[in-house]
């Protein structure tokens, strides 16, 4: 649970509907708002939602300084459990970091369809290293985003921090490493979605994913009117009817 009020539009949501249920995780610095979207579509499809707010998120930036991947994996986990008690089968699903979450999840567990979108496997050679190296001993910094990032956020009203506290994004860094080595022991059915108006870098992650789980259903789709924000841009329904329709395929939807 987070120690400090939450911010308006940051609560995490849950909608009680059928027997199939869909577990969606936001980004880092984000909130549940970034897959509110999906969660309300997939609902009135009959699906059960959940959206954990992870910690440190949707609060102050203050607060995201003391957490670490470990803590927003046990609130995963936590929301996972909440679902199971509703569910009889279960899709998890993440966008960014959220997609990190839910590959980790995966990597554990056994569910009846996974979703990524815009999800990394590492990060920019030059931020890694730099996190590294610097993560350590200015974990309480914070690295302002970029105009360019912020114009995005407000173009398309995203509800997230203004800038990357260092020592998470550091335990993020980490995240990705191990996943990255262990995605093979990924077997059951995957949708990876991708903007490919997105970074170089993420875009090559979505391949990296495909090429590396073993599942043997499984499917890499380019959105080409998106970028990294693609479930608040133009092809935001498209989204939302990809992953109605690879859940209602894997799955037994009254």
């Amino acid at each position: 649970m987070t120690s400090q009020n939450i911010v308006p539009g940051a609560k995490p949501f849950f909608y009680k509907k059928g027997k199939v249920g869909c577990l969606l995780c936001h980004g880092y610095t984000g909130t549940p708002d970034e897959v509110h979207n999906i969660g309300k579509y997939l609902a009135d499809k009959g699906i059960t939602t959940i959206a954990p707010l992870l910690p440190g998120h949707g609060t102050t930036i203050e607060e995201l300084i003391t957490k670490t991947a470990n803590d927003w994996y046990a609130e995963y986990c936590y929301a996972f459990n909440w679902l199971k008690e509703h569910c009889e089968e279960f899709f998890v699903c993440g966008h960014s970091m959220g997609g990190a979450l839910t590959l980790r999840f995966a990597i554990e567990h056994q569910v009846n369809g996974i979703i990524t979108l815009a999800t990394p496997t590492k990060l920019r050679f030059i931020h890694r290293t730099f996190l590294a190296i610097a993560g350590p001993i200015f974990k309480n910094a914070v690295f302002k985003k970029s105009k360019n990032e912020k114009q995005d956020q407000e173009k398309h009203t995203i509800l997230c921090y203004d800038g990357y506290p260092i020592g998470p994004a550091n335990s993020l860094r980490k995240l990705l490493k191990s996943n990255l080595e262990k995605l093979e022991a990924i077997s059951n059915p995957i949708l990876i979605l991708q903007g490919s108006l997105d970074d170089k870098w993420i875009r090559k992650s979505a391949k990296t994913i495909f090429e590396s789980v073993s599942s043997k259903d499984k499917e890499l789709v380019f959105l080409e009117n998106s970028s990294h924000s693609l479930t608040h841009e133009s092809e935001k329904e498209k989204i939302n009817e990809l992953i109605y329709e690879f859940i209602r395929k894997r799955s037994k939807i009254e």
